[in-house]
């Protein structure tokens, strides 16, 4: 006989007996109602979200979210509209219209993510009551009922981290009024461009390039699917990392695609037997003109902010012209073309409008990533007698019939603090020469004399007004190049342009344009012009130029067109330049060891100077270069220059029958060439070297 304790907990036991059969009872029925039921029901409990959205101050209003900035991938564009790099941050996203995304995409994530998408209305009860199910049978969270509109809301509005039910109610009552405002199309194209696909790639567009390379409209049924399949788990999906577990997921995609009506019988067996073709790399990863790009970059972060140029999908037009970055490499490789060499950098302008059209920072960008061509500060040598040259003729000094003695000096001038004892390389002198003798054979001597006649600081002012930028010192050793920081090859291209350019000075420009990812413009180049030295100068200047390249130092660099440089050598062959020009070029070319000033006295089996390896490659470079404009002689301007018919120093002399014509050159060269470089021919006059910057005039200089 059972007792009292035992009878009730038999009674217990029976009770809880049918409350798990109530409850089975219940989810048999849930299940198994006519769809009808269920559509009604789904009817009621939106009815309900209506109310409860209606009198519920809590709940969120979409209308009081506001806008929501997407960060956008940048993009950087050359001259002729090729892309040279993708700028971003940690989300590398670009935002496309719906026109731009194929059904097939949208067909691929309906499939795996919310096959309900089209018949629901934000929030899939259905959905929810079969999620409710499985999670009961599993005893977890085995399935959820986030439709892709309450997902979109989730990502735009709320805080994902937060597992709450607050906030699965608040996303219910957004993705709702979502519904009411929006098509479908436009939800799931706004999903499209929100959603993390792995890899850094946000959006659509971003994952298609990144795993295809391709345009979103160029996907493929397997490739879409593959996609569409990666929102879920993107690492765990990844497929180049776990690419058996990208196919098994794909798979599962497109039979989905199949059961819904998406695609054909045909079209599913083809898809499933599509083996995983990746592009070998994500084109994100790719920089074309990497110097280019990084000196753009520093610009753009100044203009704008690193922020902006990460995230704000910035369209920018540069002027740099791909062809003439190739020819540019080609010139630099092809010169110096044995390992260990030297490097070297180049930038060319466009004399009437500024814009730089090439810009090599070096010979190896993975090797070194300074860039020299704007960042480097090397002694420019005799190419900075350029500058002395153009403050004589303003100060009018005629460097046709202005003699100086050629020969060992030894100068002394107020406030320096030693004698300044200046020589010439190979120790050659000639006597009574002109100016224009002077420059043709990179005259030290003369050019040391003439320095304290015109003035360091008139020097200076014609440099800066002619480009320079970097900090002068004011002494006359920087006739000779004696510089106490150093220039880059992008002030002097810039600053010789102003001689092609009948004497105006145009600010360098590299980019013509910025818009934002919608077009509209955020900034346009207006570049700066002054008139920085006078027509006349510049062309008197250039008239010597031209000579030192017909039969001066730097005939290495002849082109067979009009055009004008300048050789130039620092002390102990440590730099090495050629800077020249034409009507409608203006290029400067360096040459050196990055690292440090290193002497480059035995490259290919000769001592380097701007009349040898950089004269080369400017030629190589401008022979091509220039041809894609009209050919040109420089104009010689209405107005002449005047000269001071008095001048008058305590350097000049008067001329001696041995005086050499300035159209002639007869002095032999015992510098001559490697046998082996047919590129490289003997330099009829001694090159010219110039010694290092001191903190006075240099003692000596070769």
């Amino acid at each position: 006989m059972k007792t009292g304790r035992q009878r009730r907990s038999a009674r217990q036991r029976r009770a809880r007996a049918v409350g798990r059969r109530r409850v089975v009872i219940l989810i048999a029925v849930l299940v198994a109602v006519p769809l009808i039921t269920l559509g009604v029901l789904a009817g009621l409990f939106m009815l309900s979200l209506q109310a409860v959205s209606a009198v519920e101050q809590k709940l969120p209003s979409l209308e009081a979210q506001g806008s929501v900035t997407l960060a956008q991938t940048s993009q950087i564009y050359a001259a002729d509209g090729t892309l040279l790099a993708y700028l971003h941050g940690e989300e590398n996203r670009t935002v496309i219209s719906g026109k731009q995304i194929p059904d097939i995409m949208r067909h691929a994530l309906v499939a795996i993510e919310d096959q309900r998408f089209y018949k629901h209305k934000g929030v899939d009860f259905e959905g929810f009551v079969r999620a409710l199910v499985t999670n009961i049978q599993a005893r977890g969270v085995d399935e959820g009922f986030s439709t892709i509109t309450m997902q979109l809301m989730g990502n735009l509005y709320l805080d994902r981290g937060d597992i709450s039910l607050s906030r699965k109610w608040n996303e219910m009552a957004l993705a709702w009024q979502m519904e009411r405002k929006y098509s479908k199309n436009e939800i799931l194209d706004m999903y499209l461009n929100t959603v993390y696909f792995g890899s850094n790639a946000y959006g659509v567009e971003a994952a298609a390039r990144t795993y295809f390379d391709k345009d979103p409209m160029d996907l493929t049924i397997a490739e879409a699917a593959l996609l569409a399949g990666l929102p879920q788990r993107p690492s765990g999906y990844s497929p180049r990392r776990h690419p058996r577990a990208a196919m098994g997921r794909r798979d599962i995609v497109i039979n989905k695609m199949f059961e819904l009506g998406f695609i054909t019988k045909g079209e599913a067996e083809e898809a499933l037997v599509t083996p995983l073709e990746l592009a070998p790399y994500s084109p994100y990863t790719k920089m074309e003109e990497p110097y280019v790009v990084a000196y753009v970059r520093k610009q753009l972060i100044d203009m704008f902010g690193k922020d902006k140029v990460f995230g704000g999908g910035l369209r920018v037009q540069t002027t740099v012209v791909p062809e003439y970055q190739k020819l540019a490499m080609d010139a630099i490789k092809t010169t110096l073309d044995r390992e260990g060499d030297p490097s070297a950098a180049l930038v060319s302008i466009e004399t009437k409008t500024g814009h730089i059209v090439a810009m090599v920072g070096g010979s190896d960008y993975d090797s070194s990533k300074f860039n020299l061509a704007a960042q480097g500060r090397r002694q420019p040598g005799s190419a900075f007698k350029t500058f002395c040259l153009v403050a004589a003729l303003e100060r009018g000094i005629d460097p046709w019939t202005t003699y100086y003695q050629s020969m060992p000096v030894t100068l002394d001038y107020p406030g320096a603090p030693k004698p300044w004892s200046v020589t010439t390389y190979g120790h050659d002198y000639y006597g009574a020469t002109t100016v224009a003798q002077a420059t043709l054979r990179s005259d030290n001597t003369v050019y040391a004399q003439m320095a304290l006649d015109v003035g360091a600081l008139q020097i200076v002012d014609a440099a800066y007004r002619m480009g320079i930028t970097s900090e002068l010192n004011p002494d006359p050793a920087i006739a000779l190049g004696g510089l106490h920081i150093g220039v880059s090859p992008l002030e002097m291209a810039s600053a010789y342009a102003t001689l092609g350019n009948a004497g105006q000075h145009i600010r360098p420009t590299i980019i013509l344009s910025v818009t934002d990812a919608d077009g509209n413009v955020l900034w346009q180049a207006e570049p700066k012009k002054t008139q920085g030295i006078s027509a006349a100068v510049a062309y008197e200047v250039t008239r010597i130029l031209e000579m030192n390249i017909k039969s001066g130092t730097g005939r290495s660099a002849e082109i067979n067109r009009p055009a004008a440089g300048k050789t130039g050598t620092a002390s102990m062959w440590g730099d090495a330049w050629f800077c020249g020009y034409t009507p409608s070029l203006s290029t400067s070319v360096w040459m050196g060891y990055p690292e440090a000033t290193i002497p480059m006295d035995n490259v290919h089996g000769r001592k380097v100077t701007g009349g040898s390896f950089p004269a080369v490659i400017w030629q190589k470079f401008m022979h091509e270069a220039d041809r894609n404009y009209p050919e040109e002689s420089f104009i010689e301007p209405p107005v002449k220059i005047s000269y001071d018919r008095f001048f008058r120093s305590t350097y000049s002399v008067a001329p001696t029958s041995s005086t050499l014509s300035t159209t002639t050159t007869t002095v032999e060269s015992d510098i001559t060439g490697p046998s082996d470089t047919s590129t490289l021919p003997t330099d009829g006059l001694p090159p010219d070297i110039t010694a290092p910057p001191t903190s006075g005039p240099p003692e000596t200089s070769f």
